[in-house]
């Protein structure tokens, strides 16, 4: 992948991720396909993906989605494919609230090649890749993270599979009690655009999807941060990751 040209892509998945989180913006009315436990499912999740499906079609590359899925082998075999969060924050866009992302990477296995994060309820358009900098609606943006994780900010989430259990929540609270705050906002991509442009330090959780951060890993590598991406080798669910992402690894949680 060295001699790779990816200019090309970041035109593409800058366009298709504002297209696609700008048509969001006009949906007043949301449909809730599924209500099950800790998650919630739109009929807009589903019409955004396919959206987005059609407008990378022309590209010839794969497509992995949230809402139908794709090729798991493509982790594994060096071969380019796009990966497709169609709302990133569903809950969030469900009430109303900030904090609704698209989320679009172009990936070779778990690297990312490009990606965008639109925040579409703020209008804020994050890019990056690897060799590009890291732009905030086309102006290029220098982090300036915390010293310390002592004046650091985590940023973190309770995805629908989370271990509510005593000794659960008890791991969780000594992995991020020496961050001087702990903010959640309801989607992945956004913090990992938070901590890459330098509002926050530091994002880890655990079991969710290579889609809900394939976007904000490119805009890590662009920032000059780190990331682990751990593959939890569920079979029925090749996609399901933990991560672990911050300025550097002191700020690991």
């Amino acid at each position: 992948m060295d001699k790779f040209d990816s200019e090309p892509f970041h035109e593409i998945v800058s366009s298709v991720t504002r297209l696609a989180g700008d048509r969001l913006k006009t949906i007043i009315e949301r449909r809730v396909n599924s209500d099950a436990g800790n998650d919630v499912k739109l009929q807009e999740d589903v019409d955004s993906e396919n959206f987005i499906r059609e407008q990378l079609a022309s590209t010839g590359i794969p497509v992995v989605g949230e809402e139908r899925g794709g090729d798991a082998g493509l982790l594994s075999s060096g071969e380019l494919y796009w990966i497709v969060d169609p709302i990133d924050g569903t809950y969030n866009f469900l009430r109303g609230m900030p904090g609704v992302c698209v989320s679009i990477a172009l990936m070779s296995g778990l690297s990312p090649i490009v990606g965008a994060v639109y925040d579409f309820t703020r209008d804020e358009l994050f890019l990056g890749g690897k060799g590009y900098p890291l732009a905030l609606n086309g102006v290029e943006i220098k982090p300036s993270w915390a010293k310390t994780p002592e004046q650091g900010v985590l940023m973190t989430g309770f995805p629908s599979a989370t271990d509510y259990s005593d000794a659960g929540m008890r791991r969780f609270v000594d992995s991020v009690r020496s961050f001087k705050k702990v903010r959640m906002c309801g989607s992945a991509a956004c913090a990992m655009a938070w901590v890459a442009s330098g509002r926050a330090d530091s994002y880890r959780e655990e079991r969710l999807y290579l889609w809900d951060v394939a976007g904000g890993m490119a805009l890590m590598d662009s920032a000059g941060a780190e990331y682990e991406v751990v593959p939890l080798r569920v079979p029925e669910k090749p996609f399901c990751i933990s991560i672990r992402a911050a300025a550097n690894r002191s700020f690991f949680a």
